[in-house]
């Protein structure tokens, strides 16, 4: 006999997890929703976490552990083998080593029926190993509920919320978001970098003044440790990020991405050691990335002076950045 579909799928790549999973676990089985499953999905774990998977699909119908062979480095490939098996209308996912409230997948489930929104977002908070939590600052948060469409999406994303947007976990998506994207393989913040193909298919968007999703603060976490990796992921994320935004004839919103991303590279070039052939060679095909959709830019405006700083970003990120300058020096 064929399962009934779950309403809600819940997905959790799981790496190097032994410490932290059962909590993780037991959050997901407290909530006050049932109707759910939720996907352990084995990220080629090296330690003891596979088992504990199967231990805990076994304990409980509404788990499956999933061990997907070779889907790709990272958590890119086991959230990518979580949507392939997910059964839902809805999914979230919940990072390994982090936990939620009891009523989380309720309040947002409940929020995008009120709404009619696709994508529901609410707040995050730390949480550190002894148990006690410490709230964003509060303007990162959202203080009241807020419904926004595609445009003023963009609008507020570059306000201190950004911090909400651009994660993967404390939201709740309808499934077909998901339809023909997934995350790209071997890249960290991922969830940034697809932000664009997600919102593209939303209608409405719903963020909550609720808090329900709590972030283990610790060393070990991806972005304490591939500073390298990181700082690239996010200027790739602004250059994707612009390359939406030409498509859909957003020209200002292009200029301002990809100033982000050039700046942003500017500012850390220090960071990336160029001594170290791989960190030289990923730096220049991002710049290199960086130009070609600069110039594009230009090429659809058909503005002389985005031509001038295509012209001047080729010449060299301290050339960009001089110019910009002066600009903004004669401006003033």
């Amino acid at each position: 006999m064929p399962q009934q579909q779950p309403l809600i799928s819940v997905v959790v790549p799981v790496y190097k997890a032994e410490a932290t999973l059962d909590a993780c676990v037991g959050s997901i089985l407290a909530q006050t929703l049932d109707d759910f499953e939720l996907l352990l999905v084995d990220d080629e774990s090296p330690d003891g976490s596979p088992a504990l998977c199967d231990a805990w699909a076994a304990r409980d119908p509404r788990i499956r552990a999933l061990h997907p062979k070779k889907a790709g480095p990272g958590p890119s490939g086991a959230r990518n083998a979580g949507l392939d098996a997910a059964r839902g209308a809805w999914i979230t996912m919940v990072d390994s080593d982090d936990t939620v409230a009891p009523d989380l997948l309720a309040t947002l489930y409940t929020a995008a029926q009120r709404s009619g929104a696709d994508l529901v977002i609410c707040n995050s908070c730390q949480r550190f190993p002894d148990g006690s939590c410490r709230d964003l600052p509060e303007e990162q948060r959202f203080s009241t509920d807020t419904l926004l469409d595609e445009d003023s999406f963009w609008d507020a994303f570059n306000t201190p919320w950004i911090n909400q947007f651009t994660g993967t976990a404390h939201r709740l998506y309808a499934a077909k978001l998901f339809d023909g994207v997934r995350y790209p393989v071997g890249m960290v913040h991922e969830d940034y970098y697809i932000l664009p193909d997600l919102i593209a298919r939303c209608q409405k968007i719903q963020c909550l003044a609720y808090t329900g999703y709590y972030v283990l603060q610790h060393a070990g976490s991806i972005t304490a440790t591939a500073r390298q990796e990181v700082r690239l992921a996010m200027t790739r994320g602004d250059i994707h990020r612009a390359g939406y935004f030409l498509s859909r004839g957003w020209f200002d919103r292009a200029e301002g991405a990809l100033t982000d991303a050039a700046e942003f590279l500017y500012r850390n070039k220090a960071a990336y050691d160029l001594r170290k052939p791989g960190h030289r060679a990923e730096f220049a095909a991002v710049k290199r990335e960086l130009c070609r959709t600069y110039d594009a830019l230009a090429t659809q405006k058909g503005a002389r002076s985005l031509k001038l700083r295509a012209a001047a970003l080729r010449a060299g990120l301290p050339v960009f950045h001089a110019y910009r300058a002066l600009l903004a020096a004669r401006r003033g």
